[in-house]
């Protein structure tokens, strides 16, 4: 029997983002055993892979970059070895930021608008603080502004990416729960 396989993700968006695009890259979760679970912030990983791992589980995920030595640490504790093949792939910047290079901020203008929040999304960039940013990088505001946004937009851009844009992170990810 195959050992069950736990996603540990930093939030609740990714966990979202995740659920949504896994079946789009012919992930069944639930056929393989998947759970994906929001560990509530990489300061949590050790806990949650000591957790898993002495359940039986297998145990990969995502984390921010920045937040690369929470989850080196706690696998360095519980596993003490080469972690090199660890089921771990770190997001440059955060998750959201991936996305956003990934299907391009024009279109992701694009879907705000087509979900009713394109005005709200012009107020932001409107204001005098983001009015010199990138857009990427008003995006990537906008998404924190409001609670359960990143939710809402991690559902949505996880089914809105063009497969052959998947990043690379979640592509390591989806990958590496076949193996």
């Amino acid at each position: 029997m195959t050992r069950p396989i736990t996603l540990l993700v930093e939030g609740e968006s990714d966990k979202a983002l995740v659920e949504a695009l896994a079946p789009r890259y012919g992930v069944d979760l639930a056929e393989l055993g998947i759970e994906v679970v929001s560990m509530g912030g990489a300061g949590n990983a050790g806990r949650f892979i000591r957790e898993t791992t002495a359940a039986g589980h297998r145990v990969g995920g995502l984390y921010d970059e920045a937040e690369e030595h929470f989850v080196t640490n706690a696998l360095g504790r519980q596993l003490g070895e080469d972690l090199s093949g660890q089921g771990f792939f770190a997001c440059r910047q955060d998750l959201e930021d991936e996305m956003i290079r990934a299907i391009g901020a024009a279109r992701i203008v694009e879907i705000l608008e087509a979900n009713g929040e394109g005005g709200k999304f012009r107020t932001l960039q409107n204001q005098p603080e983001h009015r010199g940013e990138e857009v990427a990088d008003q995006l990537h505001r906008f998404f924190g502004t409001a609670s359960g946004r990143k939710i809402r937009y991690g559902t949505i851009l996880g089914e809105a990416v063009e497969l052959e844009s998947i990043p690379d992170p979640l592509i390591g990810l989806l990958t590496w729960c076949w193996g």
